[in-house]
């Protein structure tokens, strides 16, 4: 191989690493989202819209005045 075949053959497994890692990286939002998602849903099952939260998004408890 010559050498500017094997720079370009090193060039194209570095891009192809980068690749490997991004799409980790995006499966691991797509998964993290849809446990959002499904999360919200579920609270929203047996709750009424119109009622003030017991919680805020922390998870500390709210008071109500």
């Amino acid at each position: 191989m010559s050498e500017q075949q094997s720079s370009l053959a090193g060039l194209l497994s570095q891009v192809l690493a980068e690749q490997i890692k991004q799409t980790l990286i995006l499966q691991r939002i797509a998964t993290q989202q849809t446990q959002l998602i499904t999360a919200l849903a579920e609270e929203g099952i047996d709750s009424d819209p119109e009622l003030e939260p017991l919680t805020y998004m922390s998870g500390a408890p709210r008071h109500p005045a």
